[in-house]
């Protein structure tokens, strides 16, 4: 009986220590995935290498293992990873092989990673795994639960364990703007959001640095939009979501949870000026009417705990923390109309605005939209 290639190189690896054995079979595998003509075969004994030589997830036999990589193995691992993408000078390989290592079916197994990986690539400013983080989150959603994740991990490392970390990524938007869009996209999602019956916030220097970036750079937030990752042949690419509606969000709810911070106005005036820079798209999609609408609904689950607590309409129409989160959404509302840069179900986000407490300049800008119909 003949023994086959794939069978003498997993005899191969088998024989050298880790993390060589993984270098080895990472050359291998982006050889495979990068041929020209690939089969269902050769995809199955790439994920095997994958799982067996790489993470540590299978044992010979193809059994699961039950104990993970210890840290110095991990460490070793991303290590090798990030030698081999930054020799890769190709992106469409390097983003083939990114996205073969990281599928949908294996991030969230590999997310601890995963990153580290691109937490280390942001900090040392390595703009070429960065592109490919940039294609991974796009293909798996920007604002997906897993690339949810990944953010949180860089927000953590950088503003949370050493809050003075942030210094590190000062340079990004230059070196990799569609990363940090997709980025933003992606931690816009974490914040103001209940956790265990408590609001959770962004960390001060995160927001500092949020804003900083985007008061700097007007077109940040549709960078990945306008010069999107090259995929894999035949991968059909994702729209990105900007992060503007979940930014805005920040803002809008900040006065109801007294957020005072300055830097949530300053945050405001910069996304309303990178929203009158949006260039017209036919159809527009720079800002989801859903997403807008998202934002109506945590309104209104205040004014709700407000009604609770025995309210009256006009008490409840004169709390200033209400009419100042109401403005700031009139306030972007009209400015997004204005450049006709929101898609999706319009006419549902005016039905929504229209069940929000009264607020006068609401209703100018709600009249103002009917009259352009």
């Amino acid at each position: 009986m003949s023994v086959t290639p794939d069978i003498i190189l997993k005899q191969s690896l088998r024989k050298l220590e880790f993390p060589l054995c993984a270098k080895e079979a990472l050359v291998r595998i982006g050889e495979l995935v990068c041929a020209r003509v690939t089969n269902i075969k050769h995809m199955d004994f790439c994920l095997a290498l994958m799982s067996e030589f790489l993470f540590y997830e299978i044992d010979r036999r193809g059994n699961k293992r039950t104990t993970p990589l210890t840290p110095t193995s991990e460490l070793q691992l991303i290590m090798v990873l990030f030698n081999y993408f930054t020799s890769l000078e190709d992106e469409s390989t390097r983003n083939t092989v990114f996205l073969s290592l990281f599928t949908g079916t294996t991030a969230n197994q590999r997310i601890g990673v995963l990153g580290k990986l691109v937490s280390i690539a942001a900090g040392v400013q390595c703009a070429s795994i960065l592109i490919s983080a940039t294609a991974w989150m796009q293909q798996l959603g920007n604002n997906s639960e897993i690339s949810c994740k990944l953010a949180d991990v860089i927000v953590f490392d950088y503003f949370v364990l050493i809050p003075s970390g942030n210094s590190k990524l000062s340079a990004l938007p230059e070196i990799a703007p569609q990363f940090v869009a997709n980025f933003l996209t992606a931690s816009a999602e974490n914040y103001f959001i209940e956790k265990d019956e408590n609001m959770v916030f962004p960390p001060y220097k995160f927001l500092e640095t949020v804003t900083d970036y985007i008061s700097n750079n007007n077109s940040l937030c549709i960078a990945a939009q306008q010069n999107p990752p090259i995929l894999p042949s035949g991968a059909i690419a994702m729209e990105s979501n900007t992060p503007i509606a979940g930014l805005l969000k920040w803002c809008v709810l900040a006065p109801l949870y007294n957020q005072t911070s300055l830097l949530y106005g300053e945050l405001h005036l910069a996304l309303l000026e990178s929203i009158l820079q949006i260039p017209v798209t036919n159809p527009p999609k720079a800002i989801s009417a859903q997403s807008l609408c998202n934002i109506i609904q945590s309104i209104m689950s205040y004014v709700s705990n407000l009604k609770k607590k025995n309210k009256n309409l006009n008490e409840i129409i004169d709390h200033k923390p209400l009419q100042k989160s109401l403005n700031r959404l009139a306030q972007a509302v009209q400015v997004a109309f204005s450049v006709k840069c929101v898609y999706g179900k319009v006419d549902e986000l005016v039905s929504q605005l229209l069940i929000l407490p009264y607020n006068k300049l609401m209703k100018i800008v709600i009249n103002a939209h009917k009259q352009m119909k």
